[in-house]
């Protein structure tokens, strides 16, 4: 189904509820989406923010049915206005989780792409995860509508999978074989390293997320330690992500507890659940700011763009950095609020598609460059 006639479809039903010709099931779904939205997102004061994110044709259809209406009919205004708001950024994804048939996953992860992530073993040999002779190693499970690559060594003596690249444009999921979750960005990489000093060791470069699996030993819990060029991290069990790339680095956790130590200055620190470490090559200096990311963080991992209630710059700054892509935002629309999620798509056309449904604004390119207007 296109993502032109899965938005008519809810049109379709949206106009029905504001008429009050809906049955109990298109009800259902009008309060689905509803409930998905943050409740900052649909008070009442934010309804011209709301608005903002609806096509003007969109806009005036509803409008025209809501004049003067006794004040629940206002709040269904209100209710399909926020659900408008989100379907334009998130057809695909809302049908697949709506509409699709029960056994299709919510996202995918492109098993069939040209680039596939690439395994080199302790002996040197390397295999992408399409070649049959490494499946044994590398067995593909579905958890949860979410496809996994389990690695599993040949030897309790020595850690048989040494290396893992993800060269492709998307997110792989992998599950170590001490159990510990690794989500690997594009163009990032794992290192398994040996077992040092009853410690559980990884050296990574780019973006990762991890779900660390605890172990306990006859006296204690075996640590799980992250490398990178700027800093090592010791956790016992726990969930956050790394941003390795270039001389600044990033830790975000999400939960439990991690310490993470400067490799160039030996300064330290302890995070707590929703805060933030940011360190530089020439700074010993380590900054702990709160964030707000983590919903952004889960819908990363899945496969989605997410954001609630972002200006159109931020949003499009986004974008340019993920594809690669120089996008230059008008000024007169920067300030826009956008608030939904978007499947990550092979080209950024098809993102700007989506917001180009539910907002006042256009794009062209141009000279190499994405002209938003």
């Amino acid at each position: 189904m296109s993502n032109k006639s899965i938005r008519n479809r809810f049109l379709s039903i949206f106009d029905k509820y504001l008429k009050g010709k809906t049955t109990a099931e298109q009800n259902n779904l009008v309060d689905y989406f509803y409930d998905s939205i943050p409740d900052e997102v649909v008070a009442p004061e934010k309804l011209t923010a709301i608005q903002s994110e609806i096509k003007s044709a969109i806009n005036e259809r509803i409008r025209g049915s809501v004049v003067n209406l006794a004040p629940r009919c206002r709040f269904n205004y209100l209710k399909v206005a926020a659900c408008l708001a989100l379907i334009g950024l998130s057809a695909t994804f809302i049908y697949q989780h709506y509409f699709a048939p029960a056994n299709q996953t919510a996202y995918t992860l492109a098993m069939n792409d040209s680039s596939s992530p690439v395994i080199v073993l302790n002996d040197g040999k390397s295999y992408d995860l399409n070649d049959s002779r490494l499946h044994k190693k590398a067995l593909k499970i579905e958890d949860n509508g979410e496809k996994v690559f389990v690695l599993s060594g040949d030897s309790k003596d020595s850690q048989d999978i040494n290396f893992i690249k993800n060269p492709t444009n998307r997110i792989f999921a992998f599950q170590l074989q001490d159990g510990t979750r690794a989500w690997l960005n594009p163009k990032s990489t794992l290192e398994i390293l040996p077992v040092s000093n009853g410690k559980r060791m990884v050296k990574i470069e780019g973006t990762v997320l991890f779900d660390v699996q605890k172990i306990k030993t006859a006296d204690h819990y075996m640590p799980f330690v992250v490398k990178t060029a700027l800093q090592t991290i010791e956790v016992l069990g726990t969930k956050f992500i790394v941003n390795s790339f270039d001389k600044d680095e990033d830790v975000l956790l999400l939960e439990g507890k991690v310490r993470l130590t400067h490799n160039n200055y030996n300064t330290a620190v302890i995070l707590k659940p929703d805060q933030r470490a940011s360190l530089q090559s020439n700074d010993p200096r380590i900054l702990i700011t709160k964030s707000t990311d983590g919903h952004k963080v889960e819908a990363w991992h899945k496969g989605l763009f997410y954001f609630e209630n972002e200006k159109m710059s931020d949003v499009m700054a986004e974008l340019a950095d993920w594809y690669g892509v120089e996008i230059i935002v008008d000024r007169a629309i920067k300030d826009i609020p956008i608030t939904g999620m978007i499947s990550r798509y092979e080209d950024v056309e098809q993102e700007l598609k989506m917001i180009e449904m539910t907002n006042n604004v256009s794009y062209k390119r141009s000279g190499g460059k994405i002209y938003i207007k």
